[in-house]
């Protein structure tokens, strides 16, 4: 199951169309889930619509674009909270991704109990990388999502409720942002510590 992101039902994960409110959804290829726009606020592809991504699916055509060779540095970031853009491909669609400093790489948010080991994917009460979290009333159903970068991890707020805040600074919704160790990471009412 997935959550339209127009009316935040949950719909089967083989949905052209929401079955709640009608609308086409439009997917992310490298996601695989709907979001709203023309680009996914996670990684900045392209959404297909509906019918064309199932569609595709179907016949066995790839939908995620094809990953861009990432040039390797030498350079030392003095700076292990910055991230830096990565170059990518003319015309290939993507927006650049995000990294951060090298020996930074955190594995674990700890707090309220918990240790949640960091993996890519989307986290909320309504399931996801955490399920420890659907316990919690605060946190929102999608509440937001990590992704893996180059180095270390990112993490996005999907426009939650009770907000996602690092450092005691409530993040921009659809805007990732970089984990780095020490930092404080707040979801909704529960702080962790990056481990």
């Amino acid at each position: 199951m997935t959550q339209c992101p127009e009316c935040r039902n949950m719909i089967p994960d083989d949905s052209a169309f929401c079955d709640q409110c009608g609308k086409e959804l439009k997917w992310c290829p490298v996601c695989k889930r709907p979001k709203r726009g023309t680009e996914c606020p996670v990684c900045g592809n392209i959404l297909i619509p509906g019918r064309k991504y199932l569609a595709m699916l179907e016949a066995g055509v790839s939908v995620a674009p094809q990953p861009q060779p990432q040039p390797q540095s030498s350079a030392f970031n003095p700076q292990p909270s910055a991230f830096t853009p990565q170059p990518s491909a003319p015309n290939a669609g993507m927006q650049p991704e995000p990294t951060v400093a090298a020996g930074t790489a955190p594995s674990a948010l700890v707090g309220g109990g918990w240790r949640l080991t960091l993996k890519p994917g989307p986290f909320g009460r309504r399931g996801g990388i955490w399920p420890e979290l659907s316990s919690c009333q605060f946190v929102s159903g999608n509440h937001g999502t990590i992704t893996a970068v180059p180095g270390g991890w990112m993490i996005t707020d999907m426009g939650s409720t009770n907000g996602t805040y690092i450092n005691g600074a409530r993040l921009t919704p659809g805007t990732p942002a970089a984990i780095t160790i020490g930092s404080k990471i707040t979801i909704a009412t529960i702080e962790f510590t990056v481990v």
